[in-house]
Parts: C-alpha cells; structure tokens; sequence
C-alpha cells in the first residue's frame, strides 16, 4: 500500500492527508497529515470521510443512471445530455422557464464558470449563479465596511494571539473545527 499526500477539496482550508492507496487505486485509509501547518494532524468529518469517494465502477468518467431496478449503470455522455436537457425541458413546461435554476460550484475555472453560465442562460433560460459570488460577495462587503479593504483581516496565527473573538450566527465547533482549534 503506498501513501500519497494530497490536500482536502472540501474547503478552503486546505487540510493536508496522507491518503493509503491500494495498488488497485482505491483509498482505504484517510489520516491528516501531522507534519502540516494548516491542519497539524487534526481534520473536520468531511476530511476524515475522503475515502468514501471511492467508486466501484471501472470508468467513473462516464454518467451513471438508475436503471428500473434502481441500479446504477453507465451511460453515453449523449444519452446523459438528453436526459438532462427532456427533464428540465419538462419541468419548464409545466412549471415555466423561471422553474430552472443552477449553482456552479467554487471549484470551476473561469472559463468552465463561463461555459456552464452561457448554457444555463442562453439555452436553459434559467437563472444560474456561481458559489464563489454568492458566498463572497457577502463576506467582501463585510470586510469593506468593518476593516474597510476587501480581504480577510486574520490568519490562523492572529487568532491565537487575540484576546477577544467575539461569535455571532455560527458555531465554528462544526463548521470549521480546524480554525476552533486555533481559538
């Protein structure tokens, strides 16, 4: 079994593991990595559960669908479009075109944001977002107005040298445990 170090997609954190890969590829142990800076052996329940996005299928490229015994089952990139494409076609039937919405993930480059933007307005004719305006946009307004410059104020390393942190509206125990762990 060889170890490959690699770093959480879940977040913006960052958290470095040692993922315990077996010759066949598939992950069977997840451990965060002690020697880190950012984590420092410690991870969320999102990280420690990294290795359940293992797959059991021998191309995990192509599109899975639910076959009428409700097992997964490979189809074409075409066949998935076109599925995709009736449903929502059908549901704007029957519920409008405004029925139809998307919300892109952080994790998209410019370019995919922009392609999945185009499709989803021109074509689709639904109303569409991306994570990253979304979840930044509200923190780059706070930012400007409490420390008046669009950026986090803090690193990890000012959270433990502060003598007062003040909590409102979130419970950093769950949502970020690793940033409690500095608190």
């Amino acid at each position: 079994m060889k170890v490959v170090r690699s770093t959480c997609n879940y977040c913006s954190i960052a958290c470095n593991f040692d993922f315990h890969v077996e010759d066949d590829g598939f992950i069977q142990r997840v451990k965060p990595a002690k020697d880190y800076p950012v984590n420092k052996g410690f991870c969320c329940v999102k990280g420690l559960n990294l290795d359940k996005q293992n797959t059991i299928y021998e191309n995990p490229v192509l599109p899975l669908l639910r076959n009428e015994k409700g097992k997964l089952e490979h189809i074409s990139w075409e066949k998935a479009f076109n599925i995709f494409a009736e449903r929502v076609k059908k549901i704007q039937d029957e519920y409008g075109k405004e029925s139809f919405a998307f919300l892109s993930t952080g994790q998209l480059c410019t370019e995919e944001m922009a392609l999945a933007g185009h499709i989803g307005r021109t074509f689709l004719g639904g109303n569409g977002d991306g994570n990253t305006r979304l979840c930044m946009a509200t923190a780059v307004v706070a930012y400007k107005q409490s420390f008046g410059f669009d950026s986090p104020p803090y690193t990890f390393e000012d959270l433990e040298l502060s003598d007062v942190m003040i909590f409102i509206g979130c419970n950093p125990v769950v949502a970020h445990p690793i940033l409690w762990s500095r608190v």
